[in-house]
């Protein structure tokens, strides 16, 4: 939360807010913006940072009151709090002496241009500013531009004050006037197309701050991009600010409208979007029992296989009759009824009775290779065998004595590929034991008992360790370094703790709720979760070192999102797998009471066979539409997991394997209407193993389509890597580490995506205990 200690009013829609962001203040840059975000209902909207005050420890932002979020914004008074406010964000203007500088600032631009025309003329430059806006009430901050600025031409479309005309006018002008070197431009697009022709009819170079559509301001999305050189750029991580001459202003343009019905609507309704109280329901499952008692048994009890009931257990049935035990199926919602409700998890949970019997089967290796398939290395026998004997709590200790998200990992890790696939049931010809389905079940059984336990945490040794992403890796690590008893404090750049568990898997699948009693367990064991912080932007690597942090662990995921490349792939209605889940899961955005727009498709294409691609269009498909799953090898390729394809199929998706796309085709708005499809065939198997795709020649599909979601994969964001002095990048930016998870700089740890390149939640959750284990014992060396 972010205090508002000055408001100003500049006109009728026009307001200057001062605000409490002493991070933010002291790290910002000239051209640098932020995202803020108003209500807990409210949108991420990207603003230019219009000046700073380190020792008040604020920032300045002017707003111009023109849709729902920037009305809200503007509804506040001084004494209020911002609910978010996260930056500085973007490149820096590049500052340098060119000479003699024209700096055209129009309405509301010249806030944003306020700092750059002020860091030009400290540089050396001779600074010539032209205002402009469309009367006199929109002519803002005259007087601190004139501070800097050697000559200043004011432009009004009414003639209202200055000079009567447009803002290339005042360009011109100058320009006539005598040399310039360099045009900074910033204002409405329009604006600055026409200021960057100005300057290219001159053969002067022009720089343009593009305000583009966001969601994150981290690269995460991908909705920002745009054509600058012929190559598609994020505005975000690559801009603001890029040449005027490079910029494919049309395609600006059009992709500026995407969501303007979306957001017509909202306004026709913004009573509705005002916060008011939220009632929340809490399932309770079948299992929930108010009785239920902690185990009071020490861990090395619950887990020894010598122990005496665990031996009682074992003679209690013969192996034979175990292995004769039917595998247990997991119960699920009504296929066609799941298909309409976002929220409502499909896995429904396995009851006692079945998650006892299902126990039975474990045959008590005495050398359990199912351990050995455990990137965190559960003692898989002995909390199936706690689960066996009923003692159902006891199965929860055993698991959280070596995993801090056992609910999460229950419903998303891989276990067919696996724990279960090292299970000694298949040598026999026989289903593994339904390992994933009983950590769900204790998991859950030990939350919905109101009796949850800690692991044992060591004394405070007074050491800090800061942790940089509160995904999987990050949040794996910190409940390994808070056991073994240091003061942990978690980075999040996003306004909300669980990293991809809360932007990228839908609720019907991991419940919002199951991530955020795992992560107020962690906080109950010690961790320190800070949202809104971008290490390396907000606060560098340096400033946690100076302030006493001695070790830092670097999970911050691979939010970078890839696209294909492919001609119209920048048309509006075709987003990336992560804009599109981060809109509905972590924004809401299907929910018309919230602040975020989204475009609803009738005909959505999902483009990819992962995972992401499962979860993409099973959402769609939830959201309404008819959806069409596009993969270009055949279903056997398909990297999913069995359980998700199946379910993706049940519910009505259609599958088009041994399709890709080769273009899109746009409108005359610029929004999707058909995609291309090249038809594939394999040939030979590719370094993974699977058989290569190849073209049929002269075989194309043409499928019309209004929505298209590109899930096939992401790469590590280089926002936090790049932003580490004298860090060892590898391919794609991501960071290189040894076998004990520690990198070049050796305080300096790291897990996950940004070392994998892209890896399931358990490999990640495996990184963070491996770097956990490996930076304590390199600490107590030191």
């Amino acid at each position: 939360m972010n205090k508002i200690v000055r408001k100003e009013q500049f006109s009728e829609k026009v307001f200057l807010f001062e605000i409490e962001a002493p991070l933010i203040a002291n790290s910002r840059k000239a051209g640098n913006f932020v995202i803020v975000r108003v209500g807990q209902k409210g949108e991420r909207m990207p603003l230019t940072i219009a000046g700073a005050d380190k020792d008040k420890g604020t920032i300045t932002l002017v707003v111009q009151q023109v849709g729902l979020s920037s009305k809200k914004l503007c509804m506040l008074n001084e004494g209020d709090y911002v609910t978010d406010i996260v930056g500085p964000l973007g490149n820096p203007t590049h500052i340098e002496k060119f000479g003699t500088v024209v700096c055209a600032g129009g309405g509301l631009g010249v806030a944003p241009m306020l700092p750059i025309i002020q860091a030009l003329k400290a540089a050396g430059n001779r600074v010539l500013s032209v205002m402009a806006g469309r009367s006199k009430d929109l002519i803002i901050l005259e007087d601190k531009v004139r501070e800097s600025s050697d000559e200043v031409i004011i432009m009004t479309d009414d003639g209202s004050y200055g000079e009567k005309g447009v803002v290339t006018v005042g360009i011109e002008k100058f320009i006539e006037q005598e040399h310039v070197d360099k045009v900074f431009a910033i204002g409405p697009p329009i604006m600055m197309k026409f200021s960057n022709l100005t300057a290219q009819k001159h053969n002067i170079p022009c720089e343009v701050s593009l305000n583009t559509i966001m969601v994150d301001g981290t690269g995460m999305c991908g909705a920002c991009r745009l054509t600058i050189g012929g190559k598609t750029k994020f505005v975000c991580i690559d801009g603001p600010e890029f040449d005027g001459a490079l910029v494919d202003w049309d395609e600006m343009f059009k992709r500026m409208g995407t969501f303007k019905k979306a957001e017509q609507e909202e306004m026709e309704h913004f009573q509705e979007h005002l916060d008011g109280k939220e009632e929340v329901k809490v399932k309770s499952e079948e299992f929930a029992t108010a009785q239920a008692k902690a185990s009071v048994d020490p861990i090395e009890v619950l887990t020894d296989r010598d122990a005496e009931w665990r031996k009682e257990l074992r003679a209690s049935m013969k192996p034979k009759e175990r292995t004769q035990i039917e595998r247990v199926k997991m119960p699920e919602l009504d296929p066609v009824y799941r298909a309409t409700t976002r929220t409502e998890e499909v896995n429904i949970g396995l009851t006692k009775e079945m998650a006892m019997t299902e126990a039975k089967r474990c045959l008590d290796c005495a050398k359990p290779s199912c351990v050995e398939g455990c990137p965190v290395n559960i003692n898989i026998p002995s909390f199936v065998k706690n689960i066996e004997r009923g003692e159902f709590l006891a199965a929860a200790k055993v698991l959280k004595n070596t995993s801090a998200l056992p609910a999460v990992c229950g419903r998303v890790c891989p276990q067919e590929k696996q724990c279960e696939s090292k299970c000694i049931h298949l040598k026999m010809n026989e289903p593994a034991v339904a390992i994933g389905y009983l950590e769900r079940f204790a998991a859950d059984y030990e939350r919905e008992s109101g009796n949850i336990s800690l692991p044992e945490i060591a004394p405070s040794n007074g050491i800090n360790i800061a942790v940089v992403g509160s995904g999987p890796a990050g949040l794996s690590f910190a409940g390994d370094m808070v056991k073994k008893g240091y003061d942990v404090y978690v980075f999040e750049a996003l306004h909300e703790i669980g990293g991809v568990l809360k932007y990228g898997i839908p609720e019907f699948r991991l419940p919002n709720k199951i991530v955020d009693v795992e992560i107020e367990n962690l906080s109950k064991m010690g961790v320190h979760f800070q949202t809104d912080v971008i290490v390396g932007k907000t606060i560098s690597v340096e400033t946690l070192e100076q302030q006493g942090f001695k070790g830092i662990f670097v999970g911050s995921g691979a939010g970078l999102p890839n696209f294909m490349n492919i001609p119209g792939e920048n048309a509006i209605n075709i987003m990336s797998s992560n804009e599109y889940l981060t809109r509905v899961n972590l924004m809401d955005a299907a929910n018309p009471t919230t602040d975020t727009p989204i475009n609803l498709g009738k005909k959505v294409l999902v483009v990819g066979g992962g995972n992401t691609a499962m979860d993409s269009c099973r959402t769609a498909k939830r959201l309404g539409a008819e959806v069409t799953l596009v993969y270009r090898r055949s279903e056997q390729e398909m990297p999913a997991r069995l359980e998700e394809v199946k379910h993706a199929k049940e519910e009505g998706i259609n599958f088009l394997c041994l399709h890709n796309p080769i273009e899109y085709l746009a409108d005359e708005a610029g929004a999707v209407k058909a995609a291309v499809l090249q038809v594939m065939e394999l040939g030979e198997p590719d370094a993974s193993g699977r058989r290569s795709p190849v073209p049929v020649e002269g075989k194309t599909v043409t499928l019309d389509v209004d929505q298209v979601v590109v899930a096939v994969g992401v790469s590590p964001n280089p926002l936090v890597p790049k932003s580490i002095e004298g860090l060892e990048l590898g391919r794609k930016n991501t960071i290189v580490v040894n076998e004990g998870m520690q990198s070049n700089r050796a305080e300096i740890f790291a897990g996950g995506d940004i070392v994998r390149g892209g890896a399931t939640v358990i490999l990640a959750m495996g990184d963070g205990r491996r770097a956990a284990q490996n930076m304590d014992d390199y600490l107590q060396k030191k």
